[in-house]
């Protein structure tokens, strides 16, 4: 949104992406859904639903489609609380909708998607579901989720779980030996909500998993099996 509007300018302002310094992992877990996204000028009547659990990249990888395609960013909740009309006016040449599915209603989403259709714009949805179950009206809208191509974040394997598990103790200013991040990627609980865990648990940990009784006692700390 935007302060000093001129006369004529629309209250809702879509925002551009901006670019994410670390190095994409298109390996994995994310090679599935990293290769559709880059195949976007041919996506099936131009639209592609990205759907990930809580935590994998969705947002990250949703927002690295929008920076290549020039696209503009929404969510599922500010086009719930947009004006219909104010929607259909909006002049965008790619627009990617972050939490497609988090909307009150459906309302907004499906005039978002008929404007990118009129206009011959590429959509880019994100969810953590399948579309087809995001709304259950309007019916137009059920039947083109339904109908909508969907590329998947696969469940993190354990050279993915090293990956991410590198990028988030480099947030915490830790780099840790190759041996302890393959340990811990191999034994620590497989999911994505455990990354972030695991990685407080290493700054929080006496020798920062920089051995590997160190990066045992992590996962004990956390009650998982250290193997």
């Amino acid at each position: 949104m935007s302060a000093g509007r001129s006369p004529g300018q629309l209250f809702l302002d879509f925002p551009k992406a901006e670019p994410d310094s670390r190095s994409l992992i298109e390996t994995g877990s994310y090679a599935g859904a990293v290769g559709a996204l880059r195949r976007w000028r041919h996506w099936p009547g131009g639209q592609l639903a990205l759907v990930g659990e809580s935590q994998s990249g969705r947002t990250r990888l949703l927002n690295l489609w929008a920076a290549d395609a020039g696209a503009a960013l929404i969510t599922g909740e500010a086009l719930a609380s947009a004006e219909i009309d104010e929607i259909a006016r909006l002049s965008v040449s790619a627009l990617a909708i972050d939490d497609a599915d988090r909307g009150e209603n459906g309302l907004g989403l499906l005039a978002a998607l008929n404007l990118c259709r009129d206009r011959g714009a590429p959509v880019l949805l994100s969810g953590t579901t399948e579309p087809a179950g995001w709304y259950g009206s309007p019916l137009d809208l059920k039947s083109r989720l339904t109908a909508m191509p969907v590329a998947y974040i696969d469940p993190p394997d354990d050279a993915t779980l090293a990956a991410r598990l590198r990028e988030e103790c480099a947030l915490r200013h830790l780099i840790l030996p190759e041996e302890s991040v393959n340990y811990l990627a191999q034994r620590m609980e497989p999911s994505w909500e455990a990354i972030g865990r695991v990685a407080d648990a290493v700054a929080q940990t006496p020798g920062r998993a920089e051995g590997l009784r160190s990066a045992r006692a992590v996962l004990v700390a956390l009650g998982m099996d250290p193997g």
